[in-house]
């Protein structure tokens, strides 16, 4: 954090002298030449260089807070680049070099930077649906590990329980557990209901365990009950399966 803030106030530093040297050279080639064209370029220069400020000191804050640059940071890198390439390349050839009239000089100074903003907007809105998208597939993802966690949380429940009818609830719970460990992890948002059902049915498996372990005596069908909920929870992840194959 400590790092992050001195290389902030060194861009500010170094914005500043740059701020400070264009607003003076502009002014005393403004004296001698045409004033309404001299202010486009300081507007235009002034504009593109705040601008790369701001997108310095978000890359900053971004790049310390993130595992890996993200390809729309870069994007938008590049777009500010090319438009303060042109600003600069227009103060220099149409107002200094060629003199363009004012007016034309300042409509291409204003369609550059419309066309910059329209570029850098369409890469925020593609960047923003893009995280938005990642953020559903890895919760999605996510959902999977945790099933994997819950079965392994009912399986150490399952172990505690001093019946001669354990050895049969263990295989039954192994069997389960050899299926998620070998279903897909790589998910999708489409297939947020299915993991939501998977979720309940673990969860009633978990509770039926449970209750199992508070009973003296369990009933006579508690093996064909248990088998019944695996069963289910098997079918639907042999279906998440397919769906999800058939997505790819």
């Amino acid at each position: 954090m400590n790092k992050n803030r001195k290389y902030a106030g060194f861009i500010t530093l170094i914005y500043a002298v740059i701020v400070i040297l264009t607003l003076l050279l502009l002014i005393m080639l403004g004296l001698t030449d045409s004033p309404l064209r001299t202010a486009v370029s300081m507007l235009a220069l002034l504009t593109a260089e705040s601008a790369v400020y701001a997108y310095s000191l978000c890359w900053l804050r971004t790049v310390g807070t993130a595992k890996r640059t993200p390809p729309v940071l870069i994007s938008g890198a590049v777009i500010l680049a090319v438009y303060t390439a042109v600003v600069f390349f227009s103060t220099i050839v149409l107002d200094r070099m060629l003199a363009l009239q004012p007016y034309w000089y300042a409509a291409e100074q204003l369609s550059v930077l419309i066309l910059s903003l329209i570029a850098l907007g369409a890469v925020g809105v593609y960047g923003w649906n893009a995280a938005a998208q990642e953020q559903k597939t890895a919760d999605v993802t996510r959902s999977l590990r945790l099933h994997q966690m819950e079965m392994s949380e009912i399986a150490v429940i399952a172990r505690s329980w001093n019946n001669p009818g354990a050895e049969g609830l263990k295989e039954l719970l192994i069997e389960l557990e050899e299926q998620f460990k070998y279903s897909d992890p790589i998910s999708s948002p489409a297939m947020y209901e299915t993991e939501d059902i998977i979720s309940q049915q673990i969860s009633l498996l978990h509770d039926h365990v449970a209750l199992l372990l508070t009973l003296r005596e369990p009933p006579a069908d508690w093996k064909s009950e248990t088998r019944a909920l695996t069963e289910r929870i098997a079918c639907t992840l042999q279906r998440r399966n397919r769906e999800l194959a058939a997505l790819k």
